[in-house]
């Protein structure tokens, strides 16, 4: 008689997520379990290799977040739930970890994983908005969370200990893993390979939180001293979040000739390997994968000292470290290391063998698959104890 597999589902909110961080962890699953994933399907999707995994589409939101586009989000979430019937369901990021976990507690899934790869904009931000819907993220996640056989996956301490501190969860249900890791074979060290003039690249969604603006503050006070260098943003705007840049302010930096926007890119790694300097002033990660491609290739960054980048860049050793929003600082840093090319190959260096040390995707999977196995234990256990 075969043994049937447990069924885990994984919840994503765009194809992203699962395309550029979770492909090889859900294809390392899929050896092991039946693996079925609901997302936004795209076309980059279509010849994605997930080890056999089945798709389940979901709405994409399109636009700001509206009641009745989180209601149909929720409502599609909680089908796929109720019908696949998994033994394990793992959500990832904000809408998938309240939504899923919700939709798992509702469907009594047997077994939970929520992943909470950033805080988002509802804790980073400043505004009316986000303070006012503050109160109701709170209380949404600590209704997912309040399932009783569930582990929170955090990307950085930081973050972990924001939500034990308000109470959201417990330290005992929590685990803080650095990212997924990267294909160390895949991601070689790589000597430079500059164009013609260096290249400071920015590679994120274009998010005022991103530090996008006091990058391109940065690079105007640089312009001057470094005609010979090109500052390159790649990624794209996000409509669905209220942090977005607009493209006629984009549009504006690239006419003034500050900045060139690349974009969305699938080829980041390559461009990565063509950057003297990869800077990140974000306001707050979770293991910011950006900064763990650039280790992994033998580059030197310049990011923030906040939550996510200071888990990822050693400070004098892999790369700088600057405080949030100082343009002057930010710039200075940019300074040292466009000047000193003796300064950049030790930090690559270092940072490579960081990576090596820390961010080995081989291990990541390990571990979350080991994870699977201790919850899925618990729960046939537990039931095994039931029927005696």
């Amino acid at each position: 008689m075969d043994v049937i597999a447990p069924r885990i589902l994984f919840v994503f909110p765009v194809a992203l997520n699962l395309r550029g961080h979770w492909a090889a962890r859900v294809r390392a699953a899929a050896a092991t379990y039946d693996v079925h994933v609901a997302v936004p399907i795209d076309e980059t999707l279509r010849n994605l290799n997930l080890g056999g995994a089945t798709l389940h589409d979901i709405p994409k939101r399109r636009g700001r977040p509206s009641p009745l586009a989180e209601l149909r989000f929720f409502l599609f979430v909680l089908r796929h739930v109720r019908r696949l019937r998994p033994h394990l369901v793992h959500a990832v990021t904000i809408r998938p970890v309240i939504y899923g976990g919700i939709a798992a507690r509702l469907a009594r899934v047997p077994t939970l994983v929520l992943s909470i790869t950033g805080l988002g904009y509802i804790f980073i931000g400043t505004d009316a908005m986000a303070r006012l819907l503050r109160p109701m993220i709170e209380f949404a996640y600590s209704c997912a969370f309040r399932h009783p056989n569930s582990i929170a996956v955090f990307e950085n301490d930081d973050d972990r200990d924001e939500f034990v501190r308000r109470e959201l969860v417990s330290s005992e249900r929590s685990r803080t893993w650095l990212g997924g890791g990267v294909d160390l074979d895949i991601l070689q060290v790589s000597p430079d390979q500059m164009d013609e003039k260096m290249l400071v690249v920015l590679p994120a969604r274009l998010l005022i939180d991103k530090g996008v603006r006091e990058f391109v503050e940065a690079a105007r006070s640089l312009r001057a001293a470094y005609g010979e260098v090109r500052f390159i943003l790649v990624g794209e705007t996000d409509s669905g979040n209220p942090a977005t840049l607009s493209q006629a302010e984009i549009d504006a930096w690239v006419r003034e000739g500050i900045v060139e926007c690349w974009g969305w890119r699938e080829d980041v790694p390559d461009i990565v390997r063509r950057a003297a300097i990869v800077c990140l002033p974000s306001y707050r990660e979770g293991a910011p994968m950006a900064l763990i491609e650039a280790a992994a290739i033998g580059r030197p960054v310049v990011a923030t000292d906040t939550p996510g980048c200071r888990q990822v860049v050693v400070d004098g050793e892999t790369g700088i470290l600057v405080p949030v929003r100082d343009v002057p600082a930010l710039a200075a840093a940019l300074s040292r290391l466009l000047d000193d090319a003796g300064l950049r190959r030790r930090m690559g260096h270092a940072a490579r063998l960081r990576a090596e040390n820390n961010f080995s995707q081989t291990l990541a999977i390990k571990r979350l698959l080991a994870l699977y196995e201790d919850l899925l234990a618990s729960r046939r256990n537990s039931e095994n104890a039931r029927k005696k």
